[in-house]
């Protein structure tokens, strides 16, 4: 299992920032603490979410305003129909680590 660890406090509440492996970019968000990844790709457009608005769980894609929730990645709001694919996190010793998979 591929594991990506960013230190918690450089990500403050209500900030993300991408993190990225071998190809795949990740989209790591604090919603109050809590932290979720998702990856760094609209699935309506394509664009990239790293430029996106957070507002508390809802991330808003700048191209044409698609909303994730980025506890699971479902769609909150449209043009978008599929959900963002999701990564699970850890939080331990004061690090955020981000679980790639196989």
């Amino acid at each position: 299992m591929i594991t990506l660890v960013v230190d918690a406090a450089e990500l403050g509440p209500g900030q993300t920032r991408v993190v990225e492996h071998r190809g795949t970019s990740v989209l790591l968000c604090n919603v109050d603490g809590d932290y979720y990844a998702l990856e760094n790709r609209c699935s309506h457009a394509a664009a990239r979410l790293s430029v996106a608005r957070l507002d508390g769980c809802l991330l808003e894609c700048p191209v044409h305003g698609a909303r994730f929730d980025v506890r699971d990645g479902s769609v909150a709001r449209r043009p978008a129909r599929r959900a963002i694919r999701t990564f699970p996190v850890v939080v331990s010793g004061g690090k955020v680590e981000i679980q790639l998979g196989p």
